[in-house]
This record gives C-alpha cells, sequence and structure tokens, in this order.
C-alpha cells in the first residue's frame, strides 16, 4: 500500500488546475476527432447508397441491354428495327399514316398565323 504522504502529494498533483486544464484540452481533442471521424462515416454511408442505387440501375440496364440483343439476334427483331428506323416495306405492302386530330389542328393554325396586320391587333384586344 501507498504510504499516506505519497498519496497525498499524487492527489495534489493529480486534482491540480494544470493537469485539469490539460485533461479538459486532451479531452477537447479526442471529441473533436471522434466527431471527425463520425461526420466522415455519414459521407461515407451516403456514397456508398448512392453507389448501390447506381449500381443498381447499372443492372437493369444491362438486363435491358440483354434482352434487346436477343430480341435483335434473330430475323425477326431486326426486321422490326429496319421497319421502324428506316419506314422500310416489303414490296406488295403498304404504308398507312394515322394523324391525330389534334395535330391537324395545330397545323390549321400555324397556317392561320399569316392573316394579317389588322386581324392580329384584334385578336390581341379579344384574347386579353
Amino acid at each position: 500500500m501507498i504510504p499516506f504522504q505519497e498519496r497525498k502529494k499524487l492527489r495534489k498533483i493529480l486534482y491540480s488546475k494544470i493537469s485539469i486544464v490539460m485533461l479538459a484540452v486532451m479531452l477537447f481533442f479526442a471529441g473533436k476527432g471522434a466527431w471527425g471521424i463520425h461526420q466522415k462515416a455519414q459521407i461515407a454511408i451516403s456514397e456508398r447508397n448512392i453507389a448501390q442505387r447506381s449500381m443498381l440501375e447499372m443492372e437493369e440496364r444491362t438486363a435491358e441491354l440483354q434482352s434487346s440483343l436477343i430480341h435483335l439476334k434473330s430475323d425477326i427483331g431486326v426486321e422490326e428495327e429496319i421497319r421502324q428506323k428506316y419506314s422500310v416495306v416489303r414490296p406488295g405492302e403498304e404504308v398507312v399514316v394515322i394523324v391525330d386530330d389534334r395535330a391537324k389542328k395545330s397545323e390549321n393554325s400555324e397556317a392561320g398565323i399569316g392573316n394579317g396586320f389588322w386581324r392580329s391587333i384584334v385578336d390581341f384586344f379579344t384574347e386579353s
């Protein structure tokens, strides 16, 4: 056992203002370091989540491309792609173009733009 005098001396050193300040400074720096590590861990977690989402999107895209590739390896797939991109028909076939009513209306309204100066002034005051 430590003699009484030595224990008193040890307590005096440990409980002195300088040692308490030094302990507080060390605690501050340790806390600051721990907080920095915590922030870096949070950044790493969010980046990992972003990378996982990106990987899932890429896997889905890969699956789509694989199925498209399989479809294009067949004769029917090649024919469909050629017909779609180049508007090609076989001999004896005809192309039918279906025009939407909205498309007709927009073409008519574009043709009516050149009605004249006075018509544009009347339209300006009637629309507002």
